[in-house]
């Protein structure tokens, strides 16, 4: 006597293995990166920065000498190239995430095939977050302390590296460049899942990263109280280029903090004797010095992740609509 065998119901697929297997090249791409530019980081950290001290010490000794010509080394310009290279990372990914996350399987009808084979819309894109998220956090994070390495190299001539509030070493020094990757990712599945269509996602996203995070940039320095110093005329503007600034003038005499008027003089007493006619006492300077360094990173990275937070909530809320 026979027996019916019922066939076991179709196990959901392994939405992990098929996100790895769907974009395993933007994965080894992002490890090419991160190793690239992490083993230059290094190399800028240790021969570079040891030439570029060797080449200080030559410049003291050559100062007392009518004619000497020193190579500086390559340093610099590596440092400054790498730093750029790092601020460009967030844009490769909104590029990424626009193109071929979420618009490229909606468009060519690959999404609708997984959620007809037991696979929610919620889990589907929850997948598709969660896997590039912690590999872009990892290897973000291993190249920001790469970063802190390079920077600090240079030991004995701390104020011949790049100052610590100039706008490309600041974001790559700390958290904010590893935020701003994140929030590029939930920027690029949101136009992806509004847009439908891979070039033109790919394009908006970067576009819509760059206002985030340039506005993010701007709003930083305003979201923390900066530091005011008052200075008479003849010492001038007190600690100028010396961290974030915020603005800088005159001082009245009221104590009001005003633009520094327009002089035309040829020398700066007689422009000094034209601002204390006009009521000026001396100069002001408004700015966040380096102990707010910490402060401006961490209030940046929250605004950032807040962000991305509202982007990642908009686009489930965008999936369930589209989806029922």
């Amino acid at each position: 006597m026979s027996t019916l065998t019922v066939p076991a119901a179709p196990a959901h697929p392994r939405q992990a293995r098929w996100t790895f297997l769907l974009h395993r090249w933007a994965l080894l791409v992002w490890a090419v990166l991160v190793v690239v530019i992490g083993g230059l980081l290094l190399w800028t950290a240790g021969p570079l920065a040891d030439e570029e001290e060797r080449a200080w010490h030559r410049v003291d000794m050559c100062r007392r000498l009518s004619r000497c010509v020193v190579d500086m080394g390559s340093y610099s310009g590596t440092y400054t190239l790498l730093t750029y290279a790092m601020m460009l990372l967030p844009f490769v990914v909104a590029a990424w995430a626009g193109a071929a996350l979420t618009a490229r399987e909606l468009e060519s009808g690959t999404a609708l095939m997984a959620w007809t084979q037991g696979v929610t819309p919620v889990r589907w894109l929850a997948v598709r977050l969660a896997l590039p998220a912690a590999v872009l956090t990892a290897g973000a994070t291993l190249l920001v302390a790469l970063h802190r390495f390079a920077w600090g190299a240079i030991e004995d001539r701390p104020d011949r590296r790049p100052a610590w509030w100039a706008p490309f070493t600041f974001h790559a020094n700390g958290p904010t460049i590893v935020i701003a990757c994140l929030t590029a990712l939930a920027v690029g599945t949101l136009t992806g899942l509004l847009v439908r269509r891979t070039l033109a996602a790919l394009g908006i996203s970067v576009a819509a990263s760059a206002l985030l995070l340039g506005g993010a940039h701007w709003l930083m320095p305003r979201l923390w109280t900066p530091v005011t110093e008052v200075a008479p005329f003849r010492d001038g503007y007190p600690s100028l280029f010396d961290g974030v600034e915020i603005g800088h003038g005159m001082v009245t005499r009221g104590g009001a903090h005003v633009p520094t008027p327009d002089c035309t003089a040829t020398t700066m007493e007689s422009c000094v004797r034209l601002y204390e006619r006009d009521g000026g006492t001396g100069y002001f300077n408004t700015f966040h010095p380096a102990s707010h360094y910490w402060p401006l990173q961490l209030t940046n990275s929250a605004v950032l992740l807040v962000v991305t937070v509202l982007l990642t909530a908009a686009s489930f809320a965008v999936l369930r609509r589209r989806t029922g």
